[in-house]
Protein backbone atom coordinates (compact mmCIF):
# COMPACT_ATOMS: atom_id res chain seq x y z
CA UNK A 1 0.00 0.00 0.00
CA UNK A 2 1.29 3.41 -0.96
CA UNK A 3 1.75 5.93 1.84
CA UNK A 4 -0.05 9.25 1.73
CA UNK A 5 1.94 12.48 1.73
CA UNK A 6 1.15 13.02 5.42
CA UNK A 7 2.34 9.48 6.29
CA UNK A 8 5.57 10.00 4.33
CA UNK A 9 6.28 13.25 6.15
CA UNK A 10 5.66 11.54 9.49
CA UNK A 11 7.91 8.64 8.50
CA UNK A 12 10.86 10.81 7.46
CA UNK A 13 10.50 13.05 10.50
CA UNK A 14 10.79 9.96 12.70
CA UNK A 15 13.75 8.73 10.64
CA UNK A 16 15.48 12.08 11.14
CA UNK A 17 14.77 11.89 14.87
CA UNK A 18 16.34 8.43 15.01
CA UNK A 19 19.41 9.70 13.16
CA UNK A 20 19.59 12.70 15.50
CA UNK A 21 19.39 10.41 18.55
CA UNK A 22 22.14 8.23 17.07
CA UNK A 23 24.25 11.34 16.55
CA UNK A 24 23.74 12.40 20.16
CA UNK A 25 24.67 8.97 21.51
CA UNK A 26 27.73 8.83 19.28
CA UNK A 27 29.10 12.35 19.67
CA UNK A 28 28.15 13.40 23.20
CA UNK A 29 30.89 12.49 25.64
CA UNK A 30 29.70 10.30 28.50
CA UNK A 31 26.25 9.59 27.04
CA UNK A 32 27.20 6.10 25.85
CA UNK A 33 30.06 4.10 27.38
CA UNK A 34 33.42 3.70 25.70
CA UNK A 35 34.92 0.26 26.15
CA UNK A 36 38.72 0.38 26.44
CA UNK A 37 38.76 3.60 24.42
CA UNK A 38 36.59 2.16 21.62
CA UNK A 39 33.62 4.24 20.55
CA UNK A 40 30.46 3.08 18.86
CA UNK A 41 29.76 4.74 15.51
CA UNK A 42 25.94 4.72 15.81
CA UNK A 43 25.37 6.77 12.67
CA UNK A 44 26.77 4.09 10.37
CA UNK A 45 24.31 1.27 11.17
CA UNK A 46 21.42 3.65 11.88
CA UNK A 47 21.65 5.32 8.48
CA UNK A 48 22.17 1.98 6.71
CA UNK A 49 19.20 0.34 8.46
CA UNK A 50 16.92 3.26 7.70
CA UNK A 51 17.94 3.50 4.05
CA UNK A 52 17.47 -0.22 3.40
CA UNK A 53 14.09 -0.69 1.76
CA UNK A 54 13.78 2.97 0.74
CA UNK A 55 14.12 4.31 -2.78
CA UNK A 56 17.54 5.59 -3.81
CA UNK A 57 16.73 9.29 -3.47
CA UNK A 58 15.34 8.90 0.05
CA UNK A 59 18.26 6.71 1.08
CA UNK A 60 20.76 9.23 -0.25
CA UNK A 61 19.07 12.08 1.61
CA UNK A 62 19.01 10.07 4.85
CA UNK A 63 22.75 9.43 4.45
CA UNK A 64 23.34 13.08 3.64
CA UNK A 65 21.51 14.15 6.79
CA UNK A 66 23.39 11.65 8.97
CA UNK A 67 26.74 12.66 7.48
CA UNK A 68 25.92 16.34 7.88
CA UNK A 69 25.20 15.86 11.58
CA UNK A 70 28.42 13.91 12.02
CA UNK A 71 30.46 16.53 10.16
CA UNK A 72 28.91 19.34 12.20
CA UNK A 73 30.06 17.72 15.42
CA UNK A 74 33.49 16.57 14.21
CA UNK A 75 35.22 19.85 13.40
CA UNK A 76 37.81 18.28 11.07
CA UNK A 77 37.59 16.73 7.60
CA UNK A 78 34.41 18.59 6.78
CA UNK A 79 32.38 16.84 4.13
CA UNK A 80 33.95 13.38 4.36
CA UNK A 81 31.19 11.84 6.48
CA UNK A 82 28.50 13.61 4.47
CA UNK A 83 29.76 12.31 1.13
CA UNK A 84 30.60 8.84 2.46
CA UNK A 85 27.22 8.24 4.11
CA UNK A 86 25.28 9.69 1.18
CA UNK A 87 27.01 7.35 -1.28
CA UNK A 88 26.73 4.35 1.03
CA UNK A 89 23.03 4.92 1.77
CA UNK A 90 22.32 5.42 -1.93
CA UNK A 91 24.09 2.15 -2.74
CA UNK A 92 22.40 0.20 0.06
CA UNK A 93 18.94 1.39 -0.96
CA UNK A 94 19.70 0.60 -4.60
CA UNK A 95 21.04 -2.82 -3.62
CA UNK A 96 17.92 -3.70 -1.64
CA UNK A 97 15.62 -2.23 -4.27
CA UNK A 98 17.01 -4.28 -7.15
CA UNK A 99 19.10 -7.19 -5.87
CA UNK A 100 18.75 -8.15 -2.20
CA UNK A 101 15.84 -8.28 0.22
CA UNK A 102 15.37 -6.36 3.46
CA UNK A 103 16.24 -9.20 5.87
CA UNK A 104 18.18 -9.44 9.10
CA UNK A 105 21.22 -10.98 7.40
CA UNK A 106 21.27 -8.33 4.66
CA UNK A 107 21.05 -5.51 7.19
CA UNK A 108 23.77 -6.87 9.46
CA UNK A 109 26.13 -7.70 6.57
CA UNK A 110 25.65 -4.26 5.03
CA UNK A 111 26.11 -2.53 8.38
CA UNK A 112 29.26 -4.51 9.18
CA UNK A 113 30.70 -3.95 5.71
CA UNK A 114 30.00 -0.20 5.89
CA UNK A 115 31.60 0.03 9.35
CA UNK A 116 34.74 -1.79 8.19
CA UNK A 117 34.92 0.27 5.01
CA UNK A 118 34.47 3.55 6.88
CA UNK A 119 37.13 2.78 9.47
CA UNK A 120 39.66 1.60 6.89
CA UNK A 121 39.11 4.55 4.55
CA UNK A 122 39.24 7.06 7.40
CA UNK A 123 42.36 5.41 8.84
CA UNK A 124 44.12 5.40 5.46
CA UNK A 125 43.11 8.90 4.36
CA UNK A 126 43.39 10.85 7.58
CA UNK A 127 45.72 8.92 9.88
CA UNK A 128 48.27 7.10 7.72
CA UNK A 129 48.70 9.84 5.11
CA UNK A 130 49.55 12.37 7.83
CA UNK A 131 52.53 10.14 8.73
CA UNK A 132 52.09 10.49 12.48
CA UNK A 133 54.34 8.40 14.72
CA UNK A 134 52.47 5.23 15.70
CA UNK A 135 49.72 5.79 13.15
CA UNK A 136 49.87 2.17 12.03
CA UNK A 137 49.04 0.93 15.51
CA UNK A 138 45.87 3.03 15.75
CA UNK A 139 44.23 0.47 13.48
CA UNK A 140 44.68 -2.16 16.20
CA UNK A 141 44.31 0.07 19.24
CA UNK A 142 41.27 2.12 18.13
CA UNK A 143 39.68 1.33 14.75
CA UNK A 144 39.33 -2.47 14.98
CA UNK A 145 37.86 -2.27 18.51
CA UNK A 146 35.46 0.42 17.24
CA UNK A 147 34.46 -1.86 14.34
CA UNK A 148 33.71 -4.73 16.72
CA UNK A 149 31.85 -2.50 19.19
CA UNK A 150 29.74 -0.98 16.42
CA UNK A 151 28.95 -4.41 14.95
CA UNK A 152 27.72 -5.71 18.31
CA UNK A 153 25.64 -2.61 19.03
CA UNK A 154 24.21 -2.71 15.49
CA UNK A 155 22.42 -5.95 16.40
CA UNK A 156 20.55 -4.09 19.14
CA UNK A 157 20.00 -1.09 16.90
CA UNK A 158 18.42 -3.33 14.26
CA UNK A 159 16.01 -4.69 16.89
CA UNK A 160 14.98 -1.12 17.70
CA UNK A 161 14.69 0.28 14.16
CA UNK A 162 12.90 -2.63 12.47
CA UNK A 163 9.59 -2.40 14.38
CA UNK A 164 9.62 1.37 13.93
CA UNK A 165 10.18 1.00 10.18
CA UNK A 166 7.38 -1.56 9.91
CA UNK A 167 4.98 0.63 11.85
CA UNK A 168 5.77 3.74 9.79
CA UNK A 169 5.51 1.83 6.50
CA UNK A 170 2.16 0.26 7.56
CA UNK A 171 3.68 -3.24 7.34
CA UNK A 172 2.35 -4.77 10.52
Amino acid sequence: MELTKRQKIKKYVFYCLIITAANLFQNTAGLFPEIAGARCFFLLPASVFLSVGENEKSGAFLGLFAGLLWDLSSGVHMGFNCIFLMIICFLTSALTSYIARDTFITNILLSSFVTILYCLIYWLCFIIIKDVDGAEMTLFSFYIPCMIYTAVISLLLWLITTPIKRLLNNNK
